[in-house]
């Protein structure tokens, strides 16, 4: 019986002190990977260096390197078996693509090589040493397959809430997440792209993550293309990934129940209410309007009239597909 290849595809930028937790975490794993690709987005807070001064790269990128650098560095597995090889793939692409891009050039390396699953992180996601074994023994049961996203200050809360099965209550904590759980799996819920399981089936059928996205809202898009898949998606309750936990600014409407998200960061609310749009008009189309509503109703009445506008080029630069304009965004705060 043939053994299956897997591959982890972690996404950095500026983050190398992270990363290299995250790499011990993948690479103590009680199964062992075939591969880890480290897909780094330009970074200028010397990663690549970090890399090589640690062993996972023997070579480094010039300063005349213009286009995509990659290196492959082989290390001893950590299974100890004679012969065998941990491959490490270091991509680093020529300019800042965002999570959306990063995570789009890992998926499709990964699947163009052939390996059977690809298992994604941030680079500050640090999986447990016994998560991918965990998510395995579900392989058969869904082909999107996460993690349970621990709070990495607080190992008792999650870090995103999750929905329980077969109810609309947020499930908070660890003991909420058991409790909830159906034969180990909380179905139909994931928190993508943090220590989440995508077999090589379900990218042939989906494709790969929308790059445009840049950041916010691409993994949540491609889970519902994952969702419209009838491949199965689920939550392994057992397979714990500590992570920072989810911080939203979120604003009250005056006189209204409605909430925004607004970071006051330029990039990332640009993007936000941008990919929020397409993703309502591709999937859900009759609350586009509604959406775009709420923030209007904010700002006018504050009477903001410049965010006000802002909100309004960005709904109609995602309804009708106008991609690429974050990058004027994109250096002016530290994201």
């Amino acid at each position: 019986m043939r053994t299956i290849s897997i591959a982890a595809i972690v996404v950095t930028f500026n983050r190398k002190k992270q990363l290299l937790e995250c790499l011990n975490g993948l690479i103590n794993q009680t199964r062992t990977l075939n591969a880890i690709f480290i897909i780094d987005n330009s970074s200028r807070d010397g990663t690549e260096m970090e890399l090589y001064n640690n062993d996972y790269i023997k070579e480094i990128p010039t300063q005349k390197e213009n286009g995509v650098f990659k290196t492959e560095t082989l290390l001893p597995s950590p299974s100890k078996k004679k012969g065998e090889n941990l491959k490490i793939v270091y991509l680093r692409l020529p300019i800042n693509e965002g999570g959306a891009g990063g995570f789009y050039e890992g998926i499709k390396l990964g699947y163009e090589l052939g390996f059977d699953w690809l298992w994604l992180m941030d680079d500050d996601g640090l999986p447990e040493k016994q998560a991918l074994k965990h998510l395995l023994l579900f392989s058969e049961r869904a082909h999107f397959i996460n993690s349970l996203v621990i709070d990495i200050e607080n190992k008792t809360e999650l870090s995103f809430a999750l929905k329980a099965n077969n109810s609309k209550n947020n499930l908070k904590t660890i003991n909420d997440a058991i409790q909830n759980a159906s034969d180990g799996l909380i179905y139909n819920q994931a928190n993508p792209f943090n220590g989440t399981l995508i077999s090589k089936e379900l990218i042939s059928k989906i494709g790969f993550p929308k790059k445009e996205f840049f950041v916010w809202g691409d993994e949540i898009e491609f889970q519902l293309r994952a969702e419209k898949s009838n491949l199965g998606i689920a939550t392994v309750v057992s397979a714990l990934h500590y992570h920072p936990k989810a911080i939203t600014k979120i604003h009250k409407i005056p006189f209204f129940k409605h909430v925004i998200s607004w970071s006051g960061i330029p990039l990332k609310d640009y993007c936000c209410i941008r990919n929020i749009a397409y993703i309502h008009k591709k999937y859900y189309p009759k609350s586009v309007i509604t959406t775009i509503f709420k923030y209007l109703l904010f700002f006018l009445s504050k009477g903001d009239f410049t965010s006000s506008l802002f909100c309004v080029q960005a709904t109609y630069d995602g309804v009708f597909e106008k991609w690429g304009k974050e990058r004027k965004y994109l250096y002016k705060d530290n994201s």
